[in-house]
């Protein structure tokens, strides 16, 4: 099989990737050009939303682990909830991201050609540690801030939390729904006005 993948080459002018680029979501994927005016294109390319609030994650999380082993290291006691809520985010998140890296660091050692779905198996991953997270972060800053306050306000930070990013995320996933679902467009490109990918093109590197 390895032998096999490692065959694997590039068609004359197909569009590749590689997996420094997956997450970043830098290129997507194209399926059909369409150069004619009519012409249906596929352009496949993840939600930016959702793929750079993963990889700000990730991030978060391993900050989170350092400062649960240093909680642990130091010996520093904390409330029996607080406590149980940072172990049980520490290794459910650890799990996760282990499931992260299984699915997508193997593609830096391939040889064969690789594309932007490769990556979809790891995104499942990183998603599912994104709602670890996001969950978590909110309600013990509130919890924090509540110790350390003495205005009213525990469950301000979820709560608003709550009303700016799900509908950011209703939003975003009605905007790029095409491109996330790798749905046939017709018309013109992104750069004209008429068309219904108009102003959606944050990045030069995206090609539709």
């Amino acid at each position: 099989m390895a032998q096999t993948n490692s065959g694997f080459k590039p068609k004359p002018e197909e569009q590749t990737s590689r997996p420094w680029m997956w997450p970043l979501d830098y290129q997507g994927q194209t399926f059909s050009v369409g150069n004619k005016e009519g012409d249906m294109r596929v352009y496949l390319l993840g939600n930016p939303v959702v793929w750079w609030t993963n990889g700000v994650v990730i991030m978060l999380y391993v900050a989170i682990a350092a400062l649960h082993l240093c909680i642990l290291r130091r010996g520093i006691v904390l409330p029996e909830a607080v406590a149980l809520d940072f172990e049980r985010t520490f290794r459910a998140g650890g799990w996760l991201l282990i499931g992260w890296l299984l699915h997508y660091v193997p593609f830096f050692m391939m040889g064969r050609v690789l594309y932007f779905h490769h990556y979809f198996p790891a995104v499942l991953f990183n998603a599912m540690l994104s709602g670890v997270v996001l969950d978590f972060l909110p309600r013990n800053i509130d919890k924090a801030w509540s110790l350390v306050s003495t205005r009213p306000g525990r469950g301000v930070l979820q709560t608003t939390f709550l009303i700016v990013f799900v509908p950011t995320v209703f939003v975003s996933f009605g905007l790029f729904s095409p491109l996330a679902y790798d749905r046939a467009m017709m018309g013109k490109r992104s750069e004209d006005p008429r068309s219904e990918m108009h102003g959606l093109k944050w990045l030069s590197s995206w090609d539709f």
